[in-house]
């Protein structure tokens, strides 16, 4: 697996739908409905209010627009390996300039915890040598380590009825033994969209109160 080589082929990718793109979804390659659905689903992960939340994959802050239009009122930062889409959330959002940031959580760590962390189909690109299910785990694994509370990460379902070549289909199955090996306290939801599922993982459970 050449590490670099997957995220040159995401940060090109994803850099053709940003100069493409006409609104924040398509920036990000997915549809209205689903990226609303998946915004939706991950506010389930627990309060956000008042809470220090980390959006890894941000894009261009769609996350973040979506809190501030239903009033929920966090301290949020938002982190992604394309230096373009942090330069487009800057641009979309001022208030939150020294909110966004280009890091790559996978290689480097961040220097402080966060409540929540959240990520929205970061790794569903295809990539050389389907090595996706392997870095996605090791995503999801520096993401628990940095939360205080939980974390939530959707990603694209191998049980879709419609796949398309470019993307990979997760298996959901393999992904939750697997994040079993480091957390137990695991939630999973694939209802909200037929392609997709989001897994919610929890630092503490009922016997550490």
């Amino acid at each position: 697996m050449n590490y670099k080589k997957i995220k040159e082929q995401n940060i090109r990718f994803f850099s053709n739908t940003l100069k493409s793109s006409s609104d924040e979804h398509h920036s990000v390659a997915q549809s209205e409905i689903s990226h609303l659905k998946r915004f939706e689903k991950i506010l389930e992960l627990g309060n956000f209010n008042n809470k220090r939340i980390l959006d890894v994959g941000c894009g261009i802050g769609g996350f973040y627009g979506f809190l501030k239009q239903h009033g929920i009122h966090t301290d949020y930062t938002g982190i992604d390996i394309n230096k373009h889409m942090i330069e487009a959330a800057k641009r979309k959002y001022p208030e939150l300039q020294n909110h966004f940031f280009v890091h790559d959580i996978i290689e480097k760590e961040m220097n402080e915890t966060f409540d929540y962390i959240i990520s929205i189909g970061p790794l569903n690109l295809r990539f050389e040598g389907n090595s996706n299910t392997d870095i996605t785990m090791k995503l999801i694994k520096k993401m628990y380590e940095t939360a205080n509370i939980g974390i939530a990460i959707s990603m694209t379902s191998s049980l879709t009825k419609r796949p398309n070549k470019e993307t990979f289909y997760y298996d959901p199955v393999k992904i939750i033994s697997k994040t079993f090996e480091f957390c137990r306290n695991v939630r999973f939801d694939h209802t909200y969209i037929p392609h997709d599922f989001i897994l919610f993982c929890y630092k503490k459970d009922l016997y550490d109160f």
